[in-house]
């Protein structure tokens, strides 16, 4: 039985784009600018927390990757905070949580106390903030949507340029306990965006969304992109947080490692910006534009300890390796809306923010158990190039598959056709609505009126 359907209008889900809605972009982008600076100097800080308790590269590692991990899955635990209260208010109380996070880690004495206050308290506070600004570009447009969640994401880019050299830059002006707490005061300008994030008028028809939906799990090529996004953020992580202890290791002075970071930041921006304006026109689809940087940034990361010889080598590592990365987390959404669907793209965020937490969490910690017997760092980067290249992988094969039931679909779309011109021309009309077979067939009904204009038997 099959079942060829017309889908009636229905009232878009956001307002209309405005002038006031790229104030809200403005400050989408400082949060990110904020949240992703600090979260992405953690090399910076495993250096410093490293030399001022005189710890393992294991133990120190624990505080960049809770707070990432706490970061992450805050963002999808405490997602209810933004379904029934809106963005500005999950702004507002992740900024005063991460400032005071931060304002405590001046006060600690030992790396347990750090776990819990940069690590578990300013986590919270970040990942409060920093998924409710996207959701705010989510529910603000409808027409430049993409470029809007570009310019947000390039913030990302910017905080990494900034905050590296910042760090240092206070640490040499008032040590790191001053350096900590005018972090402290410069996070609570997360309270001055959340403020921009005026409540719009479909806020009361988003908590009647699901919370939380096994869909996105039926979907094969959906869970082949959570297992990429784990080896993914396994191996970025351990590149982030060793990429200026393996400088330094070299001879490079801290300055100068930390610069390292900063150019990774400079080609990230410059790359989101880039393919935020060529995504729209490109000619390959979302998943092979977000495969292609990954492969590259393969061979990067495999030849890194062939360029870390001297510092020039290095600077060119972090070019590459900061172009090709910021095309991963400009069409990771856009991936996830080809996936799923727009119903469906705030559970399908969700779970991946579950994978990135889990391979933060452990990409530092089993890094540093690596470094532990001959502190070279080589093989961390080894291992990072090794995550990467399942990433890429899994990636190529999904791709294959996704191609495939593309291509079912395109001939069963004709056929559909054909049975649809045949029954015109006998001027059957039988007016049905077969719901279930049209989610058989994979024809979205969900948010739509349905009518079905024709029913054909087919054996």
């Amino acid at each position: 039985m099959l079942a060829v359907t017309t889908l009636l209008p229905t009232p878009p889900m956001a307002s209309q784009d405005g002038s006031w809605h790229w104030m809200v972009v403005v400050a989408a982008f400082f949060t990110q600018f904020i949240v992703c600076g600090i979260t992405y100097s953690l090399g910076v800080f495993h250096v410093i927390f490293k030399d001022m308790f005189n710890e393992t590269h294991f133990d120190t590692s624990w505080i960049g990757s809770i707070l990432l991990y706490v970061t992450a899955l805050s963002s999808v635990m405490l997602r209810f905070v933004t379904v029934y209260f809106g963005p500005r208010v999950s702004v507002m109380l992740g900024g005063l949580l991460a400032s005071a996070g931060l304002g405590l880690s001046m006060l600690a004495q030992r790396l347990l106390h750090l776990y819990l206050s940069f690590g578990l308290l300013t986590g919270l506070g970040f990942g409060l903030a920093c998924t409710p600004s996207i959701v705010a570009i989510e529910r603000y447009f409808i027409h430049q949507r993409f470029q809007a969640l570009s310019i947000v994401v390039a913030g990302i880019g910017a905080g990494i340029v900034t905050f590296p050299m910042l760090i240092r830059l206070l640490v040499e002006l008032f040590a790191w306990r001053g350096a900590m707490l005018v972090l402290s005061g410069i996070t609570l300008n997360l309270c001055v965006c959340g403020m921009v994030m005026k409540p719009t008028r479909h806020d009361k028809e988003m908590r009647l969304m699901p919370m939380l939906s096994c869909f996105p799990l039926r979907h094969p090529i959906f869970i082949g992109m959570c297992l990429a996004n784990l080896f993914w953020s396994f191996g970025s992580t351990v590149i982030y947080m060793y990429l200026p202890s393996y400088a330094m290791a070299e001879g490079t002075s801290f300055e100068t490692s930390v610069f390292l970071v900063s150019c990774i930041g400079i080609c990230s921006f410059a790359s989101r910006i880039i393919f935020a304006f060529l995504g729209p026109n490109g000619t390959l689809d979302d998943v092979t534009s977000a495969l292609c940087p990954i492969m590259l940034g393969v061979v990067v990361t495999g030849i890194a300890p062939l360029l870390f010889n001297d510092y020039s080598g290095q600077i060119s590592y972090a070019v590459l390796f900061g172009y090709y990365s910021g095309f991963w987390t400009t069409f990771l959404s856009q991936v996830s809306r080809e996936l799923l669907g727009p119903e469906y793209i705030a559970m399908g965020n969700g779970y991946l923010s579950f994978m990135i937490a889990f391979g933060s969490l452990a990409g530092g910690p089993l890094t540093g158990l690596l470094l532990q017997p001959e502190n070279d760092f080589k093989f961390a980067f080894y291992l990072a190039g090794a995550c990467l290249l399942c990433s890429s992988v899994i990636m190529v094969l999904f791709k294959i598959k996704r191609c495939r039931t593309t291509l079912e679909a395109a001939r069963y779309k004709d056929d559909s056709m054909d049975f649809v011109k045949e029954s015109r021309t006998r001027e059957q009309h039988v007016p049905l609505i077969l719901e279930d077979v049209n989610k058989e067939r994979r024809l979205s009904v969900s948010g739509h009126d349905v009518v079905v204009d024709n029913v054909i038997t087919c054996v």
